[in-house]
């Protein structure tokens, strides 16, 4: 991703619903990413895959209230604005550059964390974004482990 050191680097487990199962998050993700696919791909640079990975990340407690201040610095701002069918409560869209790292991958994977202002997706709880599914083809379970370099 970078020849810069991280600036974070993010521990965790991923959080797949399982198929025909009650979703473990709200599930609606791959919807905000199909209605405002021209805007993502503006600031992205890519067609994102239509859904994201849920990662639950228990250190630090404070990181969802640590992304909506902008720590670490997001070099990905969205204005609230340009994004359709929003709700009231979230403010704009945020997102870091950063390499998932875990078993299942041969390397470290390019993509990003985004964060929605105000989303409230569980507590402890990062959605990572990429220009590429990631579940099916690396076979991806409820509970892997995964490190996360954040840029």
């Amino acid at each position: 991703m970078s020849a810069a050191p991280p600036t974070l680097i993010l521990s965790g487990t991923l959080r797949l619903s399982e198929l025909g199962k009650k979703p473990l998050t709200a599930g609606k993700f791959s919807v905000l990413i199909r209605e405002n696919a021209d805007v993502f791909k503006r600031y992205f640079g890519v067609d994102l895959f239509p859904g994201s990975l849920n990662v639950d990340v228990p250190n630090p407690p404070s990181l969802q209230a640590d992304l909506d201040a902008a720590k670490p610095p997001p070099s990905i701002i969205i204005p609230k604005s340009e994004l359709i069918n929003m709700p009231e409560y979230i403010g704009q869209g945020q997102a870091w550059p950063c390499n998932l790292i875990g078993s299942k991958f041969p390397q470290p994977i390019s993509c990003w964390i985004f964060r929605r202002i105000g989303s409230r997706v569980p507590a402890g709880v990062i959605e990572i974004v990429a220009g590429q599914a990631l579940r099916e083809p690396y076979q991806l379970q409820h509970g892997d482990k995964v490190a996360i370099e954040v840029f």
